[in-house]
């Protein structure tokens, strides 16, 4: 009994021993703490969650593609979903009732004029789609290609085509890219606003508009421009003429929740970097995703027309290394500063803005600075 004894006093401290050692082992793992996932991310026991504002596009739906492919929850992230439309969303981040909102380069700078310091943190999508949409039965225009088949310059041909609808009606919303995206058409050719009637709509009501007759060109978003091609409407022009009319999109939030939540916003822009690869490499397992989405929420679009809209009509960052080279290098399809300049450039002239009102345009865009380590 006495030797039974020894051994059990004995095998206490040596249980004990061996229980701190795993613990440190586990303490001195260089995740710190987390498990890290086959993908390279980093997932915690519990999910940071991040409110976002998100408005029924094809382009930013494919978060959606994120979500189900586990890239959000990787880098520790779950997604607290609002659905509304565009201005919507941008209320709602403006009254700081979501963290983050589908915004473009012109919300961002009226709300900095105004005194709400938001910024274009997470980009999504580079827009190149807005054309003018317009009833070629009804009128008998000739459209950019082919002035330029008759051998007329870019500019010549640009202006040519514009010249045309000078006096028509125009609907469009003021209050998004595609607004600017005309105006700088207008300013290359040396043509005026003011001699064309600009009508302010909402995107959902564009299409009935064009159709029932009360606007003569629409300038919408995507799937407001497939649903009037399908029904054999064409494009004078579109903004691919010129890149740096194309518009820069995605999720904004207020500058100080980036600050204060840097690697919190730095794993958010990995897991959408991580969704638009894998989009790019998977695209008939993607976009089913993304048309069922929208199916959901009232919007048809189908597989094939995502792929013909997919880095054509819109481009997508894929990577760190691609925002690198076509964002931030003023060689890029997309250099930010020209985009911003020009934006704020032409909502002053517009009497949109005060003069003088933005003076920190890094501030509009603050991926360059999370991006900039």
């Amino acid at each position: 009994m006495n030797k039974m004894k020894i051994v059990e006093m004995l095998m206490v401290p040596i249980l004990l021993i061996i229980l701190a050692a795993c613990g440190s082992e586990a303490n001195n793992d260089d995740t710190g703490g987390q498990a890290t996932t086959e993908n390279g991310g980093q997932q915690s026991d519990e999910l940071e969650t991040i409110s976002v504002a998100l408005s029924p596009f094809q382009d930013v739906y494919s978060i959606h593609v994120g979500i189900e492919q586990g890239f959000f929850e990787e880098e520790g992230i779950e997604l607290e979903i609002q659905e509304t439309d565009w201005a919507g969303g941008n209320d709602l981040l403006v009254g700081e009732q979501v963290d983050v909102a589908t915004a473009g380069d012109s919300d961002v700078v009226l709300q900095n004029s105004n005194g709400v310091e938001t910024t274009l943190a997470f980009p999504i999508f580079y827009f190149a789609g807005a054309g003018l949409m317009y009833d070629d039965d009804r009128y008998d225009w000739q459209t950019y290609d082919q002035f330029l088949e008759e051998g007329l310059d870019q500019e010549e041909a640009m202006r040519e085509t514009l010249e045309q609808v000078k006096g028509m009606r125009i609907g469009l919303n003021t209050s998004v890219s595609e607004y600017t995206s005309f105006i700088s058409m207008l300013d290359y050719v040396g043509l005026e606003s003011d001699d064309y009637e600009i009508i302010d709509m909402s995107q959902e009501d564009l299409p009935p508009a064009l159709l029932s007759e009360s606007i003569d060109v629409m300038i919408s978003g995507i799937p407001q421009r497939l649903a009037v091609q399908k029904e054999g409407y064409a494009t004078l022009i579109d903004q691919t003429t010129l890149p740096y009319t194309i518009s820069h999109n995605g999720f904004a939030a207020h500058q100080s929740w980036v600050e204060n939540n840097h690697d919190l916003s730095l794993r958010f822009l990995q897991a959408i970097f991580k969704t638009f690869h894998y989009i790019e490499e998977n695209p008939n397992e993607a976009f089913p995703i993304i048309v069922e989405r929208m199916k959901d929420v009232g919007t048809e679009i189908t597989v094939e027309e995502l792929k013909d809209v997919w880095n054509n009509m819109e481009y997508f960052p894929s990577s760190k290394e691609f925002y690198q080279n076509e964002v931030l290098d003023e060689n890029g399809d997309f250099y930010w500063r020209d985009r911003f300049e020009r934006v704020v450039g032409i909502m002053e002239a517009e009497g949109r803005v005060e003069e003088g009102s933005i003076t920190n345009l890094e501030s509009l865009h603050y991926t360059v600075e999370l991006l900039s380590e």
